[in-house]
Parts: C-alpha cells; sequence; structure tokens
C-alpha cells in the first residue's frame, strides 16, 4: 500500500529540496517568490509581486526536468489565453535546474511570464512540483493546489474583482533629488510619457540650471532605455511571425508618446502593422484560444478550426491553430 502511494505521488509532482519556509496560509500575504530574470516580457528582468498589485496573479512553481509539470503547461496556458485580458498575470518560476529554456518555452508555446531565480519555491514552502498559488488582487493567497485541480471558475471569479492594468510607462528605480525632475518622471511612470518627454528635454537643455539639467538628462536616458527594449521586443515579435503582438506593443508606445514629438511617427509604425495580413491572423487567433476546455471538445470545434487555417494557412499561428485540436 505504502509503495502504491509513493507511485502515485510520483505520478502527480515531483520532489524539490531546500525548503525553508512553511506555506503561506489562505488569506495571508503572499511572500515575493525570488525572480533574478525572466522570459516573455520586454526587459527580461525580475517580476515581482508588488509590481502587480491590483491584479490576480497566478505562480507556477515549475520545471522543464518534472514530468507532472511538463503535462499541466497545456492548462496553465489556457487560463493564461482565457483570462489574460481580463486582469490574471500568469507566472510560471524555476530555477536553474530548468536548461536551455529558451527552446523549451518555444517547442511548448508558452507566452506567459517564465520567472526563474535561486529556488523554485522555497519562500512558498513548495515541497512537490508543480505547485500553484493563486494571488488576489490585494496580494493575498487566495488558492494552492495543483495546477490540474484550479478550476477556472475560481479565477473567474478572482479576476471580477481586477483593476486595469496602467499604461505603457517607464520605471525610475530611484526618484529625482530635483523637485521639477522627480515630478515629471512620476507623469511618465503613469503613461504620460510624450508630454513629460517634452518638459524634461526644455530641462536638460537649461545651461542655467545645471542640477535639473543633469537630473533630467537622466531621467531621459532611462526613457530612452526603457523605448529601445520595448522597440526591441516588438522587432523579435515580428521577426518569429508574432505581428499581432508586435502591433500590441506599437500601439501601447504611441499611446505612451501622445503629446510628444514622436508621437506621428509612432503611431503610424502601429498602424502599418495593422495591415499587415498576419495581424488579422493573430486577432483572428485570440478567439479561438478563448474558447473553453468543454467548447474545444465539441466536434465542431475543430471545423471552426479548419475554417480558420483555410482563411490563414500558414504561419505561426497556423501552427498554433492547428495545436488547439491536436491536444
Amino acid at each position: 500500500m505504502i509503495r502504491t502511494f509513493i507511485a502515485a505521488l510520483f505520478m502527480t509532482s515531483c520532489l524539490v529540496s531546500g525548503v525553508a519556509a512553511a506555506e503561506p496560509a489562505i488569506g495571508s500575504m503572499a511572500p515575493e517568490f525570488g525572480g533574478v530574470t525572466s522570459y516573455n516580457t520586454i526587459d527580461k528582468g525580475p517580476v515581482t509581486l508588488a509590481s502587480l498589485r491590483g491584479q490576480v496573479v497566478l505562480i507556477d512553481f515549475w520545471a522543464t526536468w518534472c514530468g507532472p509539470c511538463r503535462a499541466s503547461i497545456p492548462h496553465v496556458q489556457e487560463l493564461h489565453e482565457k483570462f489574460g485580458d481580463k486582469g490574471l498575470v500568469v507566472i510560471g518560476h524555476t530555477d536553474g535546474t530548468s536548461k536551455d529554456l529558451d527552446a523549451f518555452i518555444a517547442k511548448n508555446q508558452m507566452t506567459y511570464i517564465i520567472s526563474v531565480g535561486p529556488n523554485i519555491g522555497d519562500a512558498y514552502g513548495v515541497t512537490g512540483i508543480p505547485h500553484v498559488f493563486l494571488i488576489d488582487v490585494d496580494g493575498k493567497v487566495a488558492w494552492s493546489g495543483g495546477p490540474t485541480q484550479l478550476d477556472e471558475s475560481v479565477v473567474a471569479s478572482l479576476v471580477k474583482k481586477a483593476r486595469p492594468r496602467g499604461p505603457a510607462a517607464p520605471k525610475f528605480a530611484t526618484a529625482a533629488t530635483r523637485p521639477k525632475v522627480a515630478a515629471l518622471e512620476k507623469e511618465a511612470a503613469a503613461g504620460r510619457v510624450g508630454s513629460a518627454l517634452k518638459s524634461l528635454d526644455k530641462l536638460a537643455a537649461d545651461s542655467a540650471k545645471a542640477d535639473d539639467a543633469a537630473a533630467a538628462t537622466a531621467s531621459i536616458a532611462t526613457i530612452t532605455a526603457w523605448r529601445t527594449a520595448l522597440e526591441q521586443n516588438q522587432a523579435k515579435l515580428v521577426e518569429t511571425g508574432d505581428v499581432y503582438a508586435a502591433a500590441q506593443v506599437a500601439t501601447n508606445l504611441a499611446e505612451a508618446y501622445k503629446g510628444g514629438a514622436d508621437a506621428k511617427a509612432l503611431k503610424d509604425a502601429a498602424t502599418a502593422l495593422e495591415k499587415d495580413p498576419q495581424y488579422a491572423a493573430g486577432k483572428d487567433l485570440q478567439v479561438l484560444k478563448k474558447a473553453s476546455p468543454a467548447e474545444r471538445a465539441d466536434p465542431r470545434f475543430a471545423g471552426v478550426v479548419e475554417r480558420y487555417l483555410a482563411k490563414h494557412p500558414t504561419g505561426m499561428y497556423a501552427d498554433q491553430a492547428k495545436s488547439l485540436i491536436a491536444k
């Protein structure tokens, strides 16, 4: 009987070591999970719960070497696709034991955030993976368990309270010491980059106020680096064929620069991407991806996908559409 229990355990989870904390209780504040780098993000930097307050966060502790983790990826991906635009942020957190992540993420079509840190789940008392925690809009643990046990009705209930995400905006590690510049940084961080940049440019050019000019120059450099990262990500998405996602990045950037000198050029770039045939293919695919597991199991769903493929026969979106009926 004990052998049977152990065998069942290894079929549903993989053991991890190095646990230092107790699992946070339902209703308690969720601790940070220790991310250092990330995939499927603009800057590839650490993702924190503090930066996501107001959203519902699903943290999936997992690893590439864990069979049950690999088996649960389609379900986690489905939750991301269905609720990602409703207030759910999905994060798969792993550590250095997960090798060749770039190739693994591409092969498994994982479009949610993948976080990497020094451990898989020490801060959450995780002893076996995969293990999911749902964090509510106030940063408290709302649900815990295996990902395949998570019913989408639980997520649907929580995202009803999610607050809209703020616009695309740069982040400043520390506020400028000069009051005028600090106020403009705050304006830029709220998504009004174009108007803030206009004023920062004027301050940077004012030789009569050297301290303000130096602070403004530093802030402009931060904004420039942020924009460069966005545009590099946009170019990479186009290169891989994800024109729909690239257009979203371009639109967000154009929106942020409203009122600025580059606003029209950025808007034109977004419009050009939206005219690409693959943009329409990506937009149509979003409708298919939002189908529930029950809808996908309906024999008629295959016919819907076939009609989609007749309209959009090639490209990465066609491959993703085929995978919806191959599961």
